[in-house]
């Protein structure tokens, strides 16, 4: 089989040795590379080696991101991903994914109405994708002079940047971010700017904007569809819609969104401590000593067992297993205090 085809659109749309080697794995000898740019209900959207989007079919549908073989406008394989951000699907059927082989999750914080426990949901979403996650503080023009140094304190190590569409600040960072190739995802709240922040790096109005409302300064939806777009000098860019729901898929991204945390937890006395009632707990102690902002603690506290819950309704016996643990440490707790005191 010959060389498969490289340069122009497909180097534009984040075309790679390692894509070039997973497609040399599958493709036959009539067949393309492309990637989809965009699904839209039965069909994909892709773009392949002559830089045109067409339609496609092909199942089970791929999401955006995916690098698929294509024969005869249909798409007969999906290449392996090495990275796809998911979320439990609203109606509770699954998993969802939202966009597959990326290497950078840009989360969008807007600083006009900032809420760090959801920053601290989309950084363990984020993490346990495989990509690497950036918090894009949008709107600082309409942020309190310490909102980016506060954010940046709170999460950890992960890089934070304050960026506005309308100044222009920050966009060259995130801009810098995507180069040469990277492909990243937005993610964030409706209302978030992610459009404006898109249009700023594109440096054209490509998306729609719309107006927050002036009651609550939530936004509308004016992203419709995930899609991808590539950006001028290097990366891609996948614009999503604003989520109101962002169910975790699983915890392995807790302990990267949480590493303060999780540094603590290793002096724990119970490997799997909850940082709950057990006693010996390194966490609460730190929390008790002001070493651990409580505000933390309990946002780590409610995603794990958010993932906990799932893990239990899907399995009777491990739910069983984990009540008997509870209790046992419960007990345990209050005969440690009952010590304390006497």
């Amino acid at each position: 089989m010959s060389q498969p085809p490289s340069g122009g659109a497909l180097d534009a749309l984040g075309w790679s040795d390692r894509v070039a080697a997973l497609y040399m794995e599958s493709a036959g000898p009539s067949d393309l590379p492309a990637r989809v740019v965009r699904v839209e209900r039965s069909q994909s959207a892709v773009v392949g080696v002559d830089g045109l989007e067409v339609l496609v079919t092909g199942q089970p549908p791929p999401a955006v991101g995916d690098w698929v073989v294509l024969r005869d406008r249909s798409i007969v394989h999906t290449l392996p991903r090495w990275s796809e951000l998911t979320r439990q699907d609203p109606d509770g059927s699954g998993l969802q994914t939202l966009a597959s082989n990326i290497d950078i999750v840009l989360i969008a914080a807007p600083a006009d109405r900032l809420n760090p426990t959801r920053v601290e949901r989309e950084l363990a979403v984020a993490w346990d994708s495989g990509a690497r996650p950036i918090v894009v503080l949008t709107k600082v023009d309409l942020a309190t002079p310490d909102a980016h140094a506060d954010l940046q304190d709170r999460l950890a190590g992960v890089e934070v940047i304050a960026s506005s569409a309308n100044t222009k600040e920050g966009v060259d960072l995130v801009t810098a971010a995507l180069r040469p190739d990277l492909s990243a995802v937005l993610l964030g709240p409706s209302g978030a700017g992610k459009s404006s922040l898109v249009n700023a790096v594109l440096g054209s109005e490509v998306l729609p904007v719309g107006e927050v409302r002036d009651a609550d300064q939530r936004g509308r939806h004016t992203t419709a569809n995930r899609q991808l777009l590539p950006v001028p000098g290097g990366g891609v860019l996948i614009d999503t819609p604003g989520l109101r729901s962002l169910g975790l898929a699983g915890d392995g991204g807790l302990e990267a969104a949480f590493p303060d945390i999780e540094s603590l937890a290793v002096q724990c006395r119970f490997r799997d401590c909850r940082h709950e009632v057990e006693p010996d707990c390194a966490v609460i102690a730190a929390l008790r000593e002001g070493r651990l902002d409580r505000r933390r603690l309990e946002s780590f506290r409610k995603l794990h067992r958010e993932v906990a819950a799932s893990d239990r309704n899907q399995d009777p016996v491990k739910r069983k297993e984990e009540l008997r643990i509870w209790k046992l440490r419960a007990k345990a707790s209050r005969r440690d205090e009952k010590r304390r005191f006497t």
